[in-house]
Protein backbone atom coordinates (compact mmCIF):
# COMPACT_ATOMS: atom_id res chain seq x y z
CA UNK A 1 0.00 0.00 0.00
CA UNK A 2 1.51 3.05 -1.65
CA UNK A 3 -0.29 5.82 0.16
CA UNK A 4 -1.21 6.44 4.26
CA UNK A 5 -4.61 5.47 4.78
CA UNK A 6 -4.53 4.57 8.50
CA UNK A 7 -5.30 7.19 10.96
CA UNK A 8 -3.63 6.46 14.87
CA UNK A 9 -3.46 8.52 17.81
CA UNK A 10 -3.43 12.15 17.90
CA UNK A 11 -5.24 11.99 13.74
CA UNK A 12 -2.10 11.02 12.67
CA UNK A 13 -0.89 8.75 9.69
CA UNK A 14 -0.23 5.49 11.56
CA UNK A 15 2.65 4.08 10.10
CA UNK A 16 2.50 0.21 8.93
CA UNK A 17 5.54 -2.30 8.38
CA UNK A 18 4.40 -4.33 5.79
CA UNK A 19 5.87 -7.35 3.74
CA UNK A 20 7.01 -6.89 0.41
CA UNK A 21 3.75 -7.98 -1.57
CA UNK A 22 1.34 -6.03 0.59
CA UNK A 23 2.95 -2.81 -1.57
CA UNK A 24 0.82 -3.20 -4.26
CA UNK A 25 -2.57 -4.39 -2.85
CA UNK A 26 -5.07 -1.89 -2.16
CA UNK A 27 -7.84 -1.11 0.56
CA UNK A 28 -10.03 -3.45 -1.38
CA UNK A 29 -7.88 -6.39 -1.84
CA UNK A 30 -8.54 -6.52 2.23
CA UNK A 31 -12.02 -7.05 2.09
CA UNK A 32 -13.83 -10.15 0.95
CA UNK A 33 -14.84 -10.87 -2.90
CA UNK A 34 -18.69 -11.10 -2.57
CA UNK A 35 -19.60 -8.55 0.19
CA UNK A 36 -17.73 -5.44 1.59
CA UNK A 37 -16.35 -7.17 5.16
CA UNK A 38 -12.97 -7.06 6.41
CA UNK A 39 -11.30 -10.68 5.50
CA UNK A 40 -9.96 -10.75 8.85
CA UNK A 41 -7.56 -13.80 8.55
CA UNK A 42 -6.15 -12.41 5.48
CA UNK A 43 -5.48 -8.62 7.73
CA UNK A 44 -4.04 -10.51 10.45
CA UNK A 45 -1.61 -12.19 8.32
CA UNK A 46 -0.20 -9.34 6.91
CA UNK A 47 0.03 -6.63 9.34
CA UNK A 48 1.16 -6.49 12.95
CA UNK A 49 -1.44 -6.65 16.00
CA UNK A 50 -1.55 -2.91 16.45
CA UNK A 51 -1.98 -2.11 12.83
CA UNK A 52 -4.94 -5.30 12.53
CA UNK A 53 -6.89 -3.15 15.61
CA UNK A 54 -6.75 -0.11 13.45
CA UNK A 55 -8.12 -1.66 10.24
CA UNK A 56 -10.83 -3.33 12.25
CA UNK A 57 -12.04 -0.35 14.01
CA UNK A 58 -12.80 1.23 10.20
CA UNK A 59 -16.31 1.28 9.85
CA UNK A 60 -17.59 0.18 6.04
CA UNK A 61 -19.93 2.22 4.37
CA UNK A 62 -21.98 0.41 2.25
CA UNK A 63 -22.89 3.30 0.29
CA UNK A 64 -19.77 4.27 -0.85
CA UNK A 65 -18.94 2.84 -4.09
CA UNK A 66 -15.11 3.64 -4.46
CA UNK A 67 -12.08 5.26 -2.70
CA UNK A 68 -11.46 9.24 -3.10
CA UNK A 69 -8.91 11.60 -1.39
CA UNK A 70 -11.17 14.25 0.23
CA UNK A 71 -9.43 17.53 2.44
CA UNK A 72 -11.34 17.49 5.82
CA UNK A 73 -10.70 21.12 6.20
CA UNK A 74 -13.78 21.56 3.27
CA UNK A 75 -17.42 20.47 3.92
CA UNK A 76 -17.76 19.28 0.09
CA UNK A 77 -14.00 17.58 0.93
CA UNK A 78 -12.25 19.28 -2.25
CA UNK A 79 -9.14 20.58 -1.32
CA UNK A 80 -8.59 24.43 -1.69
CA UNK A 81 -5.27 27.32 -1.49
CA UNK A 82 -7.78 29.06 1.49
CA UNK A 83 -8.11 25.97 3.29
CA UNK A 84 -4.30 24.89 2.71
CA UNK A 85 -3.69 28.35 4.02
CA UNK A 86 -5.66 28.36 7.31
CA UNK A 87 -4.02 24.48 8.04
CA UNK A 88 -1.16 26.20 7.61
CA UNK A 89 -1.18 29.23 9.51
CA UNK A 90 -2.97 27.32 12.46
CA UNK A 91 0.11 24.87 12.54
CA UNK A 92 1.92 28.05 12.87
CA UNK A 93 0.07 30.04 15.21
CA UNK A 94 -0.15 26.71 17.30
CA UNK A 95 3.79 26.39 17.40
CA UNK A 96 6.16 28.02 19.86
CA UNK A 97 8.75 28.15 16.93
CA UNK A 98 6.55 30.77 15.37
CA UNK A 99 4.25 32.26 18.09
CA UNK A 100 4.81 35.70 19.08
CA UNK A 101 3.19 36.54 22.18
CA UNK A 102 1.63 40.21 22.45
CA UNK A 103 -1.62 42.09 22.04
CA UNK A 104 -2.58 41.59 18.39
CA UNK A 105 -6.10 42.10 18.63
CA UNK A 106 -5.27 45.59 20.21
CA UNK A 107 -3.37 46.06 16.57
CA UNK A 108 -6.18 44.83 14.10
CA UNK A 109 -9.08 46.78 16.49
CA UNK A 110 -6.96 49.92 15.70
CA UNK A 111 -9.37 52.70 14.01
CA UNK A 112 -7.24 52.77 10.86
CA UNK A 113 -7.04 51.69 7.12
CA UNK A 114 -5.56 48.14 7.07
CA UNK A 115 -2.35 49.08 5.30
CA UNK A 116 -1.50 50.93 8.41
CA UNK A 117 -2.77 48.05 11.03
CA UNK A 118 -0.53 46.05 8.42
CA UNK A 119 2.57 48.05 8.82
CA UNK A 120 2.32 47.87 12.72
CA UNK A 121 1.73 43.94 12.36
CA UNK A 122 5.17 43.99 10.37
CA UNK A 123 7.25 46.18 13.03
CA UNK A 124 5.90 43.79 15.64
CA UNK A 125 6.96 40.55 13.69
CA UNK A 126 10.58 42.09 13.04
CA UNK A 127 9.25 42.22 9.16
CA UNK A 128 10.93 45.91 8.85
CA UNK A 129 14.44 46.81 9.41
CA UNK A 130 13.90 50.58 9.63
CA UNK A 131 11.06 49.64 12.88
CA UNK A 132 13.14 51.58 15.43
CA UNK A 133 13.34 55.06 13.08
CA UNK A 134 9.82 54.94 12.67
CA UNK A 135 9.72 55.79 16.36
CA UNK A 136 11.99 58.13 17.29
CA UNK A 137 15.63 57.44 15.88
CA UNK A 138 16.38 60.14 13.78
CA UNK A 139 14.64 63.79 14.16
CA UNK A 140 12.40 63.86 10.96
CA UNK A 141 10.21 60.99 13.09
CA UNK A 142 10.16 62.90 16.60
CA UNK A 143 8.91 66.27 14.90
CA UNK A 144 6.12 64.15 12.81
CA UNK A 145 5.01 62.76 15.98
CA UNK A 146 4.89 66.22 17.12
CA UNK A 147 3.44 67.82 14.27
CA UNK A 148 0.20 65.35 14.54
CA UNK A 149 -0.57 66.00 17.92
CA UNK A 150 1.55 62.35 19.51
CA UNK A 151 4.18 64.07 21.76
CA UNK A 152 2.42 63.05 24.85
CA UNK A 153 2.55 59.18 23.47
CA UNK A 154 5.79 59.25 22.30
CA UNK A 155 6.99 60.64 25.25
CA UNK A 156 4.73 59.00 27.66
CA UNK A 157 7.25 57.22 30.17
CA UNK A 158 4.84 54.05 30.09
CA UNK A 159 6.08 53.52 26.34
CA UNK A 160 9.52 53.60 26.45
CA UNK A 161 10.46 50.34 26.07
CA UNK A 162 13.64 48.98 24.26
CA UNK A 163 12.22 47.72 21.41
CA UNK A 164 9.46 48.74 18.81
CA UNK A 165 7.13 46.04 19.56
CA UNK A 166 6.81 46.48 23.34
CA UNK A 167 5.70 49.66 22.49
CA UNK A 168 3.39 49.09 20.43
CA UNK A 169 1.99 46.19 22.25
CA UNK A 170 1.82 48.44 25.10
CA UNK A 171 0.09 51.44 23.54
CA UNK A 172 -2.55 48.77 22.20
CA UNK A 173 -3.14 48.00 26.02
CA UNK A 174 -3.46 51.51 27.00
CA UNK A 175 -4.66 53.75 24.47
CA UNK A 176 -7.92 53.78 22.55
CA UNK A 177 -8.74 52.39 19.48
CA UNK A 178 -8.80 55.61 17.51
CA UNK A 179 -5.68 56.67 19.49
CA UNK A 180 -3.94 53.69 18.14
CA UNK A 181 -5.41 54.09 15.04
CA UNK A 182 -3.54 57.81 14.63
CA UNK A 183 -0.52 56.28 15.64
CA UNK A 184 -0.49 53.76 13.12
CA UNK A 185 -1.06 55.57 9.86
CA UNK A 186 1.56 58.29 11.53
CA UNK A 187 4.06 55.07 11.28
CA UNK A 188 3.13 54.21 7.83
CA UNK A 189 3.50 57.93 6.46
CA UNK A 190 6.95 57.90 8.17
CA UNK A 191 7.40 54.69 6.68
CA UNK A 192 6.37 55.88 3.05
CA UNK A 193 8.05 59.31 3.40
CA UNK A 194 11.37 57.09 3.49
CA UNK A 195 10.60 54.91 0.49
CA UNK A 196 9.35 58.10 -1.98
CA UNK A 197 9.77 62.05 -1.82
CA UNK A 198 11.34 62.99 1.07
CA UNK A 199 9.31 65.48 2.42
CA UNK A 200 9.93 67.69 5.87
CA UNK A 201 8.64 66.72 9.02
CA UNK A 202 5.56 68.88 9.42
CA UNK A 203 4.72 67.91 6.16
CA UNK A 204 4.59 64.57 6.94
CA UNK A 205 3.05 65.11 10.66
CA UNK A 206 -0.32 67.21 8.70
CA UNK A 207 -0.34 64.31 6.18
CA UNK A 208 -0.81 61.77 8.35
CA UNK A 209 -3.44 63.86 10.63
CA UNK A 210 -5.27 64.52 7.48
CA UNK A 211 -5.05 61.44 6.47
CA UNK A 212 -6.34 59.57 9.50
CA UNK A 213 -9.82 62.12 9.54
CA UNK A 214 -10.26 61.50 6.32
CA UNK A 215 -10.36 57.88 6.86
CA UNK A 216 -12.27 57.41 10.27
CA UNK A 217 -15.10 60.12 8.54
CA UNK A 218 -15.87 58.07 5.49
CA UNK A 219 -15.59 54.90 7.64
CA UNK A 220 -17.89 56.20 10.42
CA UNK A 221 -20.49 57.20 7.80
CA UNK A 222 -19.91 53.73 5.97
CA UNK A 223 -20.74 51.92 9.43
CA UNK A 224 -23.90 54.48 9.97
CA UNK A 225 -24.89 53.63 5.86
CA UNK A 226 -24.41 49.47 6.84
CA UNK A 227 -26.85 49.84 9.81
CA UNK A 228 -28.90 51.73 8.39
CA UNK A 229 -30.28 53.55 11.46
CA UNK A 230 -31.17 56.91 11.74
CA UNK A 231 -30.64 57.49 15.44
CA UNK A 232 -27.89 59.70 16.48
CA UNK A 233 -24.60 58.63 16.98
CA UNK A 234 -23.37 58.00 20.55
CA UNK A 235 -20.20 58.95 21.65
CA UNK A 236 -19.26 56.97 24.66
CA UNK A 237 -16.65 57.90 27.22
CA UNK A 238 -12.64 56.75 26.39
CA UNK A 239 -10.19 56.43 29.35
CA UNK A 240 -7.58 58.54 29.44
CA UNK A 241 -3.98 57.56 28.78
CA UNK A 242 -1.56 55.99 31.61
CA UNK A 243 -0.53 58.78 34.25
CA UNK A 244 -3.48 61.88 32.63
CA UNK A 245 -6.56 62.68 34.22
CA UNK A 246 -9.61 63.33 32.39
CA UNK A 247 -12.29 65.68 33.45
CA UNK A 248 -15.95 65.65 31.61
CA UNK A 249 -18.09 68.77 31.75
CA UNK A 250 -22.00 68.86 30.77
CA UNK A 251 -24.06 71.57 30.60
CA UNK A 252 -28.04 72.09 30.75
CA UNK A 253 -30.24 74.92 29.78
CA UNK A 254 -33.52 75.89 31.30
CA UNK A 255 -35.44 77.56 28.58
CA UNK A 256 -37.18 80.62 29.38
CA UNK A 257 -36.17 80.74 32.97
CA UNK A 258 -32.78 82.33 32.70
CA UNK A 259 -30.82 79.39 34.99
CA UNK A 260 -27.88 77.00 34.16
CA UNK A 261 -26.34 74.13 36.28
CA UNK A 262 -22.95 72.26 35.37
CA UNK A 263 -21.46 69.27 36.30
CA UNK A 264 -17.48 68.06 36.47
CA UNK A 265 -16.79 64.46 36.37
CA UNK A 266 -12.51 63.65 36.88
CA UNK A 267 -11.80 60.17 36.71
CA UNK A 268 -8.15 58.43 35.92
CA UNK A 269 -7.10 56.02 33.28
CA UNK A 270 -8.55 53.18 34.52
CA UNK A 271 -12.36 54.68 34.70
CA UNK A 272 -12.42 55.12 38.47
CA UNK A 273 -14.00 58.34 39.64
CA UNK A 274 -12.04 60.92 41.86
CA UNK A 275 -14.01 63.90 41.93
CA UNK A 276 -16.70 65.86 40.57
CA UNK A 277 -18.98 69.05 41.32
CA UNK A 278 -22.00 70.50 40.38
CA UNK A 279 -23.28 73.84 40.37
Amino acid sequence: MRDPWLRGSANRWMPSPQPAGVYQLSVKDLLHENYKAWNIAKVRNLFSEDVVERILETPLVSSVCEDKVVCEEERNGCYSVKSGYKLAMCYIIGSDKYHVAGNWNGIWKAQAPHKARHLLWRLCRGCLPTRYRLLEGCAVARDSWCAVGLSSVLHNDVYQQTNAMDRIFAVCSNESSDTVGRVAVLLWCIWHNRNDNVQMPRQIGRYAFDAWNDWYSVHKLQSNSVSGTTEAYLVRWEKSALGWVKCNVDVAFVSGSGRTSMGLCFRDNSGQFMAGMTQ
